[in-house]
């Protein structure tokens, strides 16, 4: 199995941008969604900015097959009873 790389996730207004460690390319996607729900947030990308055997990116989780999920819990969240 590959070793995890260190990879930075920069969330702006409107787009993602993925940075791996020890490359000069930086890769973009649109939001195309984002969702709060019970102390997770979800950003839906126009675009896979992962490989299949990568699960994780820093705070981030990461889903999906044709489109990447990257989901988080929010700091602070209060979650209601």
């Amino acid at each position: 199995m590959p070793k995890d790389s260190n990879v930075s996730v920069l969330v702006g207004e409107r787009v993602v941008t993925v940075k791996r460690e020890g490359s000069n390319r930086a890769v973009l996607a649109k939001i195309l969604g984002k969702v709060q729900v019970e102390g997770v947030e979800v950003l839906c990308l126009d675009r896979l900015v992962h490989e299949s055997h990568e699960q994780q990116f820093g705070e981030w989780t990461l889903a999906g097959a044709v489109t990447t999920l990257l989901s988080r819990s929010l700091p602070d969240a209060v979650v209601p009873a």
